[in-house]
């Protein structure tokens, strides 16, 4: 494992555990547990098998989530860049293909030839990741495998599946595919809706590597089959016309009233932003995808008000004239990065001063100079 590694707190892991996985919620369902249902209900009626569901823990091993899958150790995924370590063998799952190993393990055992098997593992996922319209650190996934002779390891039996995925899921809607290698697959694809005219990664698939299996101790030479993951939060914003992800969480009455059908999105009145650039000394390097995580931390209650974050530049030290140095407070070592970050909340207006207050508790929380350095630009 990289050295570099870094342990979430135990408030962090506890938050994580309790939040709710909206693919399990019931009475009423969720928008995307009823697209979830729609998917594998549309795939049996068009002569898929019917799911085994899988319902695995949050917390796994990272033999389950990434050696098992074929990832290298020394690779970047395995840092803390992206990944929320608990201990030094544990995290919080990245993807929910952590629960297909073990299950295609089971599974292989009893399947007769000719017969194929499908396994379903939908649930909520944990990233660093960026800010933005459609990334969120918490994202729904669902993981569909179908285990069968290795005649099923063909391009078109895994481009049928995609159809039919899409099909059930947002009908009539263009769709691309690109090469992308996976660790666990050969022959791996992505696939974009086009929405505006603009590409939205929704899934990856390909044939079951063989390496896969064997690594699995299942014969190759008896079995075969398709992965695919896919992005259920994205589906159901593309399926519905949902501009934002935080709106499939967003506890306003006039939004939630929306959330438990898959019926066209009707606007909430989106209020306006309120944008600072934020200008600080950090370590150099950390990647927007940690200081994305380290700003939500920041923000406590207030998070779901961030809209946005994007990282607008950086400079080293011999990149700045003196006085910029003096203003920002910056350490030898560190490096000045510029945060662009939009501030907007889906059911009432943002007080200015209310937006001060946050920024301010960003700013105290990310910057690593000198005290009292880093400054705010008015968007």
């Amino acid at each position: 494992m990289l050295s570099s590694k870094k342990y979430i707190c135990a408030r962090s892991v506890s938050n994580a555990l309790e939040l709710c996985d909206l693919t399990e919620v019931d009475n009423p369902a969720h928008a995307i547990g009823l697209l979830l249902s729609e998917v594998l209900e549309g795939l049996v009626m068009r002569g898929w098998p019917a799911g085994q569901i899988l319902r695995g823990p949050r917390i796994v091993s990272a033999q389950e989530n990434y050696g098992l899958l074929g990832y290298d150790p020394a690779e970047v995924t395995l840092g803390s860049e992206h990944t929320r370590w608990v201990d030094e063998h544990s995290l919080l799952r990245t993807q929910t293909t952590s629960q297909i190993p073990r299950a295609l393990q089971r599974v292989s055992q009893d399947r007769k030839a000719g017969e194929i098997i499908l396994l379903a593992a939908p649930g909520i996922t944990f990233r660093r990741d960026s800010r933005d319209r459609w990334h969120c650190a918490e994202p729904h996934q669902m993981d569909i495998w179908l285990l069968g002779d290795p005649a099923l390891s063909t391009r078109m039996h895994l481009l049928k599946l995609v159809g039919d995925i899409l099909e059930c899921s947002v009908p009539n809607m263009a769709w691309v595919y690109s090469d992308s290698p996976h660790h666990y697959t050969e022959g791996g694809i992505e696939v974009n809706l086009i929405s505006q005219e603009q590409p939205v990664e929704v899934l990856e698939c390909g044939c079951i590597a063989p390496s896969l299996l064997q690594r699995l101790g299942i014969d190759p030479a008896k079995h075969g089959g398709l992965a695919l993951g896919m992005g259920l939060d994205r589906l159901t914003m593309l399926r519905k016309g949902i501009p934002d992800i935080r709106l499939l969480r967003d506890p306003d009455d006039r939004v939630q009233a929306q959330m438990h059908d898959l019926q066209p999105w009707q606007a909430v009145s989106r209020l306006p932003c309120i944008t600072r650039d934020i200008s600080l000394a950090v370590t150099p390097g950390l990647s927007e995808e940690v200081l994305t995580e380290k700003m939500l931390l920041a923000a406590g209650d207030c998070s779901a008000w961030i809209e946005e974050m994007q990282v607008k530049g950086r400079w080293a030290v011999d990149e700045l004239p003196v006085q910029a140095i003096e203003r920002l407070g910056l350490l030898p070592g560190q490096e000045n990065v510029l945060l662009r970050v939009v501030l907007r909340d889906c059911s009432r207006s943002i007080t200015t001063l209310e937006a001060n207050a946050l920024y301010e508790r960003i700013q105290s929380a990310l910057h690593e100079g000198v005290e009292g350095g880093g400054y705010k630009i008015k968007g």
